[in-house]
């Protein structure tokens, strides 16, 4: 498993446009503002049974399409003012927390992933946020950052374990 420091280390080398590191309760506290949030869903005093602070790492994105190169709009969009919206992926397909939830209320819709891409007995949930991040920024097919995320939930397979590989064939070529 990923720990903070790695997720900051690996973002940060792959160009990705990351807030912060965060625990779930961390969040209260935290300002919103355009950019990836890494998010653990075990509070920050709590530790697991091996003694290891953390448990599973999500996604959560807030982003203005405006701010894409590729963005094209009508007229009347470009005199309005900027729209930003907010995502979430988990790659166990669960639910949003209640305190990311709460986090992301400003944003409706807040998009999310119901499909189990990871097999909830494996440890790589922060690479898959990893790749989640760096498709949105960085392979860019659409105008817009809900349909690269509808493009990137679909490149995986219904077979979690299949995914390991497609997961690792992602990140060789970086």
């Amino acid at each position: 498993m990923l720990t903070n420091f790695d997720i900051e280390r690996i973002a940060k080398k792959l160009d990705l446009p990351i807030v912060g590191v965060f625990s779930k309760n961390e969040l209260l506290n935290t300002e919103r503002k355009v950019g990836s949030y890494y998010i653990n869903l075990m509070d920050d005093d709590k530790t697991d049974a091996e003694g290891n602070n953390g448990s599973h790492w999500v996604l959560a994105k807030i982003y203005c399409d405006e701010d894409r190169e590729n963005y094209s709009s009508d007229e009347e969009e470009k005199k309005s003012h900027k729209v930003c919206n907010a995502l979430y992926f988990d790659a166990f397909g669960f639910g949003m927390p209640k305190a990311v939830s709460s986090f992301l209320k400003p944003f409706k819709p807040v998009y999310c992933n119901n499909r189990e891409i990871q097999n909830i007995n494996t440890s790589q949930c922060g690479w898959y946020c990893l790749a989640c991040d760096y498709a949105l920024e960085h392979l860019q097919y659409s105008d817009t950052y809900l349909e690269d995320y509808e493009k990137f939930l679909e490149m995986w397979s219904s077979d979690p374990k299949k995914n390991l590989t497609i997961l690792k064939k992602f990140f060789k070529p970086l």
